[in-house]
């Protein structure tokens, strides 16, 4: 469980090289965890495990590993042997990943989200406390097995990924935390906090212990730049309909509807030039961390006030935006030049400025 305050980061595009460097850094520098995707730039486990080889007290934490990717034994067997290179430190988040990552590129069924999330996550705890599991679900089903390595000692914690309520409340019910991604703050207060409370209740649970974190593209800059230099960020999940019609409830309950509505049309038309200039400053800001130091940590502060636990900075290459998923852009969309160098800065940047040296 993160402690109250706690900044993480997202480490993702990158060699393993820059993962050991990176992760040090950020736990010399006193980040509280360091989050490890896994889409199409690598499995999420290794690099925590190489993270793990370099640090001393920076949380690991897979953010997210998609349930169809690994059954839950596989699963299992790879938290359990991760967290002997990190014991107390591992965080196992897991979600559910778009459609077509799941049927496109593991060749599996996506069918009842909710129930596969409730039973692969009941299936990974019985696991992970060295129980003698079988299990008959309506997705999952384990016969007979039994970790035959000591199971970790203190237990791994799971999170959920959730943007939409009923995974949201699923969170609240069974999991140790929810992972978010590109909230704005109203829309915390006004469906993931009351949607956390419905599941916590089902469970007759308090959220007290429960960690609500929150992921935001990030750019520090010492100029006015970065919430310029943000903006793609902010166009690819204005347009994220396939991947999650739930970001546009984001945008509307931060009054920014028309505009969402106004740059996907543009963006049908493959107008990417006037789609940007839709997304003010002011736009830009409610649904991410750029800018000066100083005002980041402000925005950090209105999250932590909304009732955010721990806050996640994603180092953003600057004004880049990118397909999440097959056909989101239109065919013969071209996107923006891509700088490692230019990315590389961005997130060590973040890490030194945001982070505090001991």
């Amino acid at each position: 469980m993160a402690s109250p305050g706690a900044l993480g980061i997202f480490l993702e595009a990158l060699p393993l090289a820059e993962v050991r460097k990176f992760a040090r850094r950020a736990d010399e520098r006193d980040w509280g965890t360091v989050w490890f995707p896994e889409i199409t730039f690598g499995d999420a486990f290794t690099p925590a495990a190489a993270a793990a080889l370099e640090t001393k007290s920076i949380r690991l934490a897979t953010g997210v590993v998609g349930i169809w990717s690994r059954s839950p034994v596989a699963m299992s067997l790879t938290a359990a042997s991760l967290s002997q290179l990190c014991a107390g430190r591992l965080i196992l988040g897991l979600g559910l990943q778009a459609r077509t990552y799941v049927e496109d590129w593991h060749g599996a069924r996506y069918v009842k989200p909710v129930t596969a999330m409730r039973e692969y996550v009941t299936i990974l705890r019985r696991v992970l406390a060295g129980e003698s599991v079988s299990y008959q679900g309506e997705v999952f089903r384990v016969k007979n097995f039994q970790l035959q390595i000591p199971p970790p000692d203190p237990p791994v914690p799971i999170y959920i990924a959730a943007i939409g309520p009923k995974m949201t409340q699923l969170a609240g019910e069974i999991a140790d935390g929810v992972l978010g991604y590109f909230y704005s703050v109203p829309y915390i207060k006004n469906v993931v906090l009351p949607n956390l409370r419905l599941g916590a209740a089902r469970s007759g649970r308090s959220l007290e212990n429960f960690d609500l974190a929150c992921g935001l593209p990030s750019i520090v800059t010492e100029d006015e730049s970065g919430l310029d230099l943000i903006k793609g960020q902010v166009l690819m999940f204005a347009t994220a309909g396939e991947s999650s019609p739930f970001y546009a409830e984001s945008f509307a309950q931060a009054g920014f509807a028309d505009q969402q509505h106004e740059i996907r049309e543009r963006v049908a038309r493959k107008d990417m030039q006037g789609a940007l200039r839709i997304i003010t400053n002011e736009m830009a800001d409610a649904f991410t961390l750029a800018g000066r130091a100083g005002h980041v940590r402000h925005r950090i502060d209105e999250y932590r006030a909304a009732g955010v636990r721990q806050i996640v900075l994603n180092p953003s290459p600057p004004g880049i935006y990118f397909p999440l998923f097959q056909g989101h852009f239109p065919e013969g969309v071209e996107m923006p030049p891509f700088s490692f160098p230019a990315y590389l800065k961005v997130i060590g940047d973040v890490i030194d400025t945001m982070g505090r040296r001991r």
